[in-house]
């Protein structure tokens, strides 16, 4: 027969030892549980930063397109206003010298005013 004191000490090593146990099931169960929470939240941010990637491209292919359109536009007005510049420019050179204090005559004031009217023309609106 087993003495008192050591089916006592024999009871409470069991109990310790299903208490570390019970313990250590629980930490695993957490750290489950825990690992499942920090996967649902890279799922999300995830699946954020494709939705942000997805706008980010659009966004991206809507200004390209912009561009585009802006340097088209920019080509047809250049090769329209570079030659009526070029004639302008060639007139006022042409022009005869003013002397100090004269008003400009009609012929320069119309060039000057043709200039300005095919620069206007030129801006987008």
């Amino acid at each position: 027969m087993i003495p008192v004191q050591y089916r006592a000490l024999a009871a409470g090593l069991g109990l310790l030892l299903a208490m570390a146990l019970a313990g250590a099931a629980s930490w695993f169960t957490n750290g489950w549980r825990h690992d499942a929470e920090i996967a649902e939240l890279q799922r999300a941010h995830a699946e954020t930063m494709r939705s942000q990637s997805e706008l980010a491209l659009t966004t991206l292919q809507a200004d390209a397109a912009r561009i585009t359109e802006a340097a088209t536009e920019f080509a047809a007005i250049q090769s329209t206003l570079a030659p009526r510049m070029s004639a302008l420019t060639k007139e006022l050179r042409n022009a005869p010298k003013l002397p100090a204090g004269c008003v400009p005559d009609p012929v320069r004031v119309r060039n000057l005013d043709a200039a300005i009217e095919a620069a206007n023309k030129s801006i987008p609106r």
